[in-house]
């Protein structure tokens, strides 16, 4: 087989985020697979709907669970989704008379979406940390180098004069904005997906607000009424944020890339060319760029995603996890691409 070095090979490194992208790994899905099993067996015995020895039996079994991969990817191919042979793997563990109460009352959607919405707070911290660091970065550019005259331009033509301080003042503000609006974006995700087969929380008589209660404040998240299995609003408005900031970082590297042809910036560590040694090409700024373009595109694919038919959509929740993931690692990437970029400028007008 021909080795592609745009597939996870050669430009890994230019484009991938291990610390983003490793969060929708197998095994932080199976880990919060778990935590959801543990969560409900426990509200399950709590309410009275499974006895003492079978709650004790399915909570060791899944301690001691280690799951069969190989396994759970032959059966994700045929099921379309991993839960299934999770759960038939995990009941095996359990054996009977005991496996019957795993898994009860509840269905794939519910471990699928709590799963993600689960992943989303670290994802969060990711984002905020890096967003603190270069608002940070750029506070120290414009004492450094603020009150310097520039060239200001409208329409790609000169305009009047302005500071450098005034060009950067326009890349910080709209970057403290959207890190005020990013809690609220992640909190509106904390919502438990707990809602049975058909999204009526029919499986449980009588203990249907009792049951996803309890849950959610076993994994931390808030419960509503009813289950948003259809309604992904909450999951729109994350990648939303995401694509807004990716492209406010995207208008800093143009600017930066235009600042660099006109020589009005110098740096460290530009990148190099195979034929024409004397340049320095603003490599970071470029690829801030480039996701300003993508990332919409990916956006675009989210929204499709609020077409959830009927009680449940397969084709439109296989979309998500395509494009949640890419989504999340390139913002990732961006806030880090743009990081290191801002701490190698050494002049500026």
């Amino acid at each position: 087989m021909v080795h592609n070095p745009y597939n996870k090979g050669l430009l890994t490194a230019l484009l991938g985020e291990p610390e983003a992208e490793i969060l929708f790994s197998t095994d932080r899905m199976l880990d919060n697979f778990n935590k959801f099993e543990i969560a409900l067996t426990k509200a399950l015995y709590q309410t009275g709907k499974i006895t003492q020895p079978s709650h004790d039996k399915i909570l060791s079994s899944i301690s001691n669970f280690t799951p069969d991969i190989e396994d759970l990817i032959k059966t994700t191919q045929v099921d379309g989704i991993p839960v299934p042979g999770y759960v038939r793997q995990l009941k095996k563990e359990i054996g009977t008379p005991y496996s019957s109460d795993f898994h009860l009352g509840t269905t794939s959607q519910d471990l699928m979406d709590t799963s993600l919405v689960m992943i989303l707070p670290e994802l969060s911290r990711i984002f905020h940390r890096s967003l603190e660091e270069i608002v940070s970065c750029l506070q120290s550019l414009e004492k450094k180098f603020g009150s310097v005259p520039f060239q200001g331009y409208t329409r790609m033509q000169s305009a009047k004069m302005i500071t450098v301080g005034d060009r950067i003042t326009s890349w910080r503000e709209p970057l403290v904005k959207l890190k005020s609006t990013l809690t609220i974006v992640d909190k509106n995700c904390q919502i438990l997906q707990l809602a049975g087969p058909v999204g009526n929380r029919g499986e449980w008589e009588g203990k249907a607000a009792e049951i996803p209660m309890l849950v959610g404040k076993e994994l931390g998240l808030e419960t509503t009424e009813h289950g948003w299995q259809t309604d992904r609003t909450a999951y729109c408005n994350y990648t939303d944020w995401c694509g807004n900031l990716v492209g406010i970082l995207a208008k800093i590297g143009k600017d930066l890339t235009l600042m660099a042809q006109m020589e009005q910036i110098e740096f460290t560590g530009g990148g190099t060319s195979s034929a024409m040694p004397h340049k320095s090409n603003p490599i970071e700024p470029e690829l801030l760029i480039t996701f300003g373009h993508y990332l919409p595109l990916l956006t675009a694919g989210m929204h499709q995603s609020l077409m959830h038919e009927q009680e449940r959509s397969g084709s439109m929740w296989t979309l998500e996890w395509i494009v949640i993931p890419q989504i999340c690692a390139l913002t990732s990437k961006s806030l880090k691409v743009t990081e290191g970029f801002l701490k190698s400028i050494t002049r500026l007008g």
